[in-house]
Formats: C-alpha cells, structure tokens, sequence
C-alpha cells in the first residue's frame, strides 16, 4: 500500500514539474516573440529599438547561436527548430528593413505612384508580403524541411476552404451593408472591393505563415495545442496594438479582435493541417478592414 502511495505521489510531482516547465518555456518563447514582432517591429515607433537594424541584427545573431547550440547539444536538441523558427521570423524583419525603403522605386516601374489609393496599398502589400515570404520559404528549404512543416500543404483542404469561404463571404457582405453608402463614386467603392480583395490575401496569408506557419508545429510538441495556439495569437494581438489608423480609444477593443482572430486562425491551421483556411479568415477580416478605412478617409 505504502509503494503505491509513493508511486501516485511521484507520478502527481512528476506532472507538476512537466506543467511547471512548460508554463516557463510558455513565458520564454513569448519574450522571444514579443522581442522580434513588438520590440523589433517595423510598422511603428513605440520603442527605441522599432526599425533599429542593429537591434535586429543582435537578436538574429542570438537566434541562429541558439539554432547551432541546440542542435548539437543532446539535451537541448529537441528546441533547436523552436529557435530556428525566431531566427527565420527576425530574418524576415531584417530583410524587411533592408529592401523595405525600395517599395516606392519598384512601385513607379509598374506605374502605381499615388499614395494612399487603394491600387498602391495592395500592390505595396504584395512587395511587403514577398519580402517576408521568399526569405521564410528559403530558410525553411535551407534547414532541410518541407514546406508541410510551415503548413504550405493540402491539409484538409475541403473543411479549411468551406470556413474560410463562409467567413470571408459574411465580412465582405457586412462591409457592403455598412460602408458601401459612404463612397462618393461606383468606380471608388468597385476599386476599394477588388484591390481590397489584393491587399487582404496578400497581407493574410504573409502573417499567417510569419507569426503561425513557421511557429504552431514546433511548439506543440513542447506547449500543446492550446498553448502554441495562445501564444502566437498574444503575440499577434500585441503586435496590432500598435496601429496608427484607430484612435486611441478603439485600440483595446482592436488587440481584444485580434486576441479572438489569432486564436480561431490558429487552431483552424492546426485542426486541418495546412494554412489556407486561416489565410482566408483572415483575409476576411482585412477586407473588410480595407473597405472600413477607406469609406472614412
């Protein structure tokens, strides 16, 4: 009685310290995401270090010596891919800072030069999202994995798309229904919907696969489902905070938007395998985003 006793008390501290590990290793890869995609952000100036090309170059040092540590280490080799995935998510941003102040030169040669229209936007949006997908993509090859493990794959196609196209065709009725009113002109509203639809799939599928993609299937092994679903949809709501087209007062309930994005987009690439269905919700949201904008600019 008394060695069973001894065995279930074992096996209770024994889950603990697992449960114990994994809420720190929860906090270590949340740091690490925050520092690339808050900290290390190029879409604003809230921190010194926002498009601070040197404090990107230092973190993407300390990422790839952890990627070489790792994986050449026995004990830590199983989070080597985890700490590939930051440097392949910092190297992005780099390449971004880089090439990023080219987008107005490239633009000009197809003859798209008028800021703020929707036609510049979406074009812009396409240079944005190669500039972040090439460089993933190539990384990914590069380690020796296939683009299955960053969710570019079939997947459950049929469930994915059946969502996706269910959401995205609600959001796009819903911005129908509330802005079409406001446009001054048929030809803007027919601009703002079709270049709207460019901007949404471009920028849609560039964050899936930036902050999910290359992150939920190297961190479910180590956080679980859940908890590499919420952490990636953290980082993602935090990084939307810092937007510069809402005012002040409409910001918390934007991250709380995304907070509920990133998680239903999460755990639908997980529960189908492949990134489409969620590059389609989340399309959805800045299609209608897109139209939202520009009926009050």
């Amino acid at each position: 009685m008394s060695t069973q006793v001894a065995m279930l008390g074992r096996k209770e501290t024994d889950a603990e310290a697992r449960e114990t590990r994994r809420l720190v290793l929860f906090g270590v890869f949340l740091v690490c995401s925050l520092a690339i995609f808050v900290f290390g952000c190029n879409y604003f100036d809230i921190f010194p270090t926002n498009r601070n090309l040197n404090y990107q170059l230092l973190l993407s040092v300390v990422f790839l010596i952890a990627v070489v540590w790792f994986k050449r280490d026995e004990r830590l080799n199983r989070y080597w891919q985890i700490a590939f995935a930051f440097f392949a998510a910092m190297f992005a941003v780099i390449v971004t800072s880089l090439i990023g102040g080219w987008n107005l030169t490239i633009l000009s040669w197809f003859n798209v030069t008028a800021h703020g229209t929707s036609q510049f936007q979406a074009v812009n949006k396409i240079y944005e999202m190669l500039m972040v997908v090439v460089p993933i993509i190539v990384l990914t090859k590069l380690s020796g994995a296939d683009l299955g493990s960053i969710y570019l794959k079939r997947g459950n196609l049929k469930w994915g798309l059946s969502i996706g196209a269910l959401v995205f065709l609600n959001f796009a009725a819903s911005a129908f229904l509330f802005y079409a009113t406001r446009y001054t002109s048929i030809d803007k509203l027919g601009a703002a919907v079709v270049w709207g639809i460019v901007f949404s799939f471009a920028n849609g599928f560039m964050e899936e696969l930036w902050l999910r993609g290359i992150f939920l299937r190297r961190l479910e092994p180590v956080l679980g489902i859940g908890g590499s679903v919420l952490v990636t949809a953290i980082v993602f709501s935090l990084m939307h905070g810092g937007t510069s087209y809402m005012v002040p007062i409409a910001i918390p309930f934007y991250v709380a938007n995304t907070l509920t994005l990133g998680l239903a987009c999460g755990y639908l690439i997980m529960k189908t395998d492949s990134i489409w269905g969620a590059t389609l919700i989340h399309a959805a949201a800045d299609l209608f985003l897109f139209i939202a904008v520009l009926a009050n600019a």
